[in-house]
This record gives structure tokens, sequence and C-alpha cells, in this order.
């Protein structure tokens, strides 16, 4: 019987060291988000925005897709809404008809929003610093990183508010905080392995 219990203590042992060690690895396996490079992003999304006066959060997902200097926002739900930036300018078409343009004298911005939110999904911190203030991690923290933005201009801060990027071996999550007290937290879907 003396054995019986020493080998279901060794095996117990076992057994917690080899979940601490599956604790570790994971903790430890995100990578620098100096390190993220990728060339396009194209993901699910769900968003909440919470806005000044309400209760409760706006609700929406959709798809985000960035490639070169044009970044495709598609909301599905609770409405068909597609919104493209390019350098030209900003376009958005509902429930699948003709694109209009939003706003006009929007080229300018739009070249400017539609790079660095490419270049934000890409981990391209080092572009993003002529318009944003980066702070990147101090050294590199075990588990998940987050990357801070606060833009230069006090008119795009306005807009934009700042910008804190959540990630591990990719960008999971961003949340938004604009001085008005509205705020957005936007969820990316996993990459699949």
């Amino acid at each position: 019987m003396g054995n019986a219990a020493g080998l279901a203590r060794k095996a117990c042992a076992l057994s917690s060291l080899i979940l601490w060690a599956g604790i570790t690895q994971a903790l430890a396996a995100c990578p620098s988000p100096e390190t993220l490079k990728a060339t396009t992003f194209d993901r699910g999304f769900h968003q909440e925005k919470y806005l000044a006066g309400m209760d409760r959060p706006l609700l929406s997902e959709g798809r985000l897709t960035a490639r070169d200097n044009e970044v495709v926002w598609h909301m599905l739900k609770p409405f068909d809404v597609k919104t493209m930036i390019t350098a030209s300018g900003i376009t958005q078409s509902v429930d699948g008809g003709d694109a209009m343009e939003v706003g006009s004298g929007t080229g300018e911005i739009a070249a400017s929003v539609a790079r660095s939110m490419a270049a934000m999904m890409r981990g391209e911190w080092d572009a993003l610093q002529a318009m944003f203030t980066v702070k990147l991690p101090d050294g590199h923290a075990e588990g998940d990183w987050q990357v801070g933005l606060t833009p230069l201009d006090d008119r795009l801060k306005s807009v934009l508010g700042v910008i804190t990027v959540h990630g591990c071996s990719d960008v999971s999550s961003v949340d938004i905080v604009r001085s008005d007290g509205d705020r957005e937290h936007i969820q990316f879907d996993a990459v699949a392995p």
C-alpha cells in the first residue's frame, strides 16, 4: 500500500511539473511585437463601442482586411456596411450597393489612416512613428504584449483617441479611448493554425 501511495505522489508531482512547464512555455511563447511582420491582415472581428450616456455598448461584427495601403472594414452585423480606405479616399457601401465617397477632401487624411491601420495590423511600429508616439513594451515580458499609440497631431488625437494594441504572435485586440469618454474594444478572431 505504501508503495502505491509513493507512486501516486510521484505521478502527481510529475503531472504538476508537466502542467507548470506547459504554462511557463505558453507564457513565454509570445515573441516581441517588434518581430511581428505580417504582409496582410484578414480577420473577423467583434466590436464593442461604449458611448458616453449609454448604459450598454453598441455591438457589431465583421471582417477587417489590410493589404498594401488599402484597409477594408466590413461590418456584417447588425448592418452590412463596407468601408474602404485607400490613398484616394474613403468610400462606403451599404447592403452591397454602390460605393459612395465619404466626406470631401478626405484623400490625404484617408491615406494616412489607411497606412496607419495597415501598419498597426502588420506590426510596422517604426512606420507609425511619423503619426504616433509609439510605446513598445520595455524589454521582453512573458505572455501577451501591448503597444500604446498616441497621435502626435491634436486633431487626429480627438478623432482617433489613444490606441492600445494587444497581441502575442499577432494582433489579437485593439482598445481605443477618446477624450470625450467614448471607447471601443475590438477583438479579432484567432488565426487558424
